[in-house]
């Protein structure tokens, strides 16, 4: 059975990956916008819509597989992994700040929050101990 940081983990991560899906939904038009008009300055218009779709689906199934890796097999190792996408999110955030408009800033901090608040729960006393279950040592 899964200790409560786990779960709180689950909920928070998980619900990071739809205030994601949300945020992206709400901005899809202002995204695929600014995206054309970058890709227009490199000669390749049109392609905005289906670069964004993409980086989306590939997003969501690199968030889901890192989840299941953490909370479904247990590898404690990938806690790591996430701890820097986070790291490297914050980064980017902080190097776009400026960039982001209204509603996708907060959408992006709201997920970049539940996602550090879900890490918090990894490093729990509990969260260590189950991990220490799977490996057989305490």
């Amino acid at each position: 059975m899964k200790p409560a940081s786990i779960k709180k983990f689950d909920m928070l991560y998980l619900g990071s990956i739809v205030v994601g899906l949300i945020g992206f939904a709400l901005n899809y038009g202002d995204l695929v916008e600014t995206t054309n008009a970058e890709l227009a300055a490199a000669g390749v218009e049109g392609m905005a819509g289906g670069i964004m779709i993409g980086s989306l689906i590939f997003g969501i199934v690199i968030n889901l597989a890192l989840w299941f890796l953490i909370s479904g097999l247990r590898i404690e190792f990938v806690k790591w992994i996430l701890v820097l996408f986070a790291a490297w999110a914050l980064f980017s955030l902080a190097t776009t700040f400026g960039l982001l408009s209204g509603l996708n800033l907060v959408f992006t901090l709201i997920g970049n929050v539940m996602t550090l608040a879900a890490i918090y729960f990894l490093f729990q006393p509990d969260a260590k101990a189950w991990f220490a279950e799977k490996r057989g040592g305490n």
